[in-house]
């Protein structure tokens, strides 16, 4: 089904299916598809533990808190696991959008060099990914967190399951803007980028209640989130190209050049959208949502009854 929350139902029951779905989701990728191809199902796998990882903090208001704490952490320490086969191809991929989009400000030959130095070294990282039953184990690791969900201390039905959540993750994510727009570094700027998509997430999942309204902010939350991805992205980049600008015999200060600048016009572009999804104070923002709630009839007795 889709990451989404199904009127009608309890939302118990929803935070649970919808969790199980994205582990379920995650042991596919790194059981029936890692040897078909590896990157993408690494990458599938850690974009369905952080919905999953998201779904636990959206439920702060209903779950039992160090039962949270404890499957955060589980979670949080699987999706670790395969971040650094996740880096290596992340930095070839950014290199290649800086090529194609600055195109003749570089000698393509300097491009196509630190391609091959950043294969040289994704390469061997992939192999001792699939020869060291990581992937295995991590699988195993969410099969035991998948089967635990029956058993999550979930106290609270309706809105008010939801509304410390949301609450909380729209709060973050306006201090996000606020601390990105004094100190752009690189730590607040990826920080910020957490707390949008755990905005974006949210939103999914409540699209169903007020498509036309509620989508409209998720787009927001999404495009915003992409472009500070794409940002942390260069910045992973920046740093792999300096430590490693000896062994290259390119200009590499001027590729360096430009990550700044594209990372310069990413920022401006990303502020001027959270500007505007973060516009609201909290509360209000919240107040707007449970409009959207009760008027699309979810507050009726079927959807607060679990296990009917």
């Amino acid at each position: 089904m889709p990451y989404q929350l199904q009127p009608g139902e309890p939302v118990s029951n929803e935070l649970r299916r919808c969790a199980r779905e994205q582990l379920d989701h995650a042991i596919d990728e790194l059981s029936a598809r890692i040897d078909e191809d590896p990157v993408e199902a690494v990458h599938d796998a850690r974009k369905a533990l952080k919905k999953a990882r998201s779904l636990l903090r959206l439920s702060r208001g209903t779950m039992a808190p160090k039962q949270r704490r404890q499957e955060n952490a589980a979670l949080r320490g699987a999706g670790r696991s395969l971040s650094s086969a996740r880096d290596a191809e992340v930095m070839l991929e950014a290199t290649d959008e800086l090529a194609d989009r600055f195109a003749g400000r570089v000698p393509h030959a300097s491009f196509e060099a630190i391609r091959r130095h950043l294969e040289a070294q994704r390469d061997p990282a992939r192999r001792r990914l699939l020869e060291s039953g990581l992937t295995a184990q991590v699988a195993t690791e969410l099969q035991a967190a998948s089967s635990r969900i029956d058993d999550w201390s979930l106290r609270r039905e309706g809105w008010k399951a939801l509304e410390p959540g949301l609450l909380r993750t729209y709060t973050r994510g306006q201090d996000g803007l606020r601390r990105a727009r004094s100190h752009p570094t690189v730590e607040n700027l990826h920080d910020w980028r957490k707390r949008t998509k755990d905005l974006w997430y949210d939103l999914r999942l409540l699209k169903p209640f007020a498509p036309g309204l509620v989508g409209g902010a998720a787009k927001e939350a999404d495009q915003l989130s992409k472009l500070l991805g794409d940002d942390h992205d260069l910045a992973v980049l920046h740093e792999a190209l300096g430590r490693g600008a000896g062994e290259l015999k390119v200009d590499v200060d001027a590729v360096l050049d430009l990550i700044e600048h594209r990372r310069e016009q990413l920022q401006s572009e990303a502020v001027t959208i959270g500007q505007r999804l973060y516009a609201e104070k909290p509360k209000a923002f919240v107040a707007r949502l449970h409009r959207y709630w009760k008027a699309s009839g979810a507050e009726r007795p079927n959807a607060l009854t679990p296990g009917r």
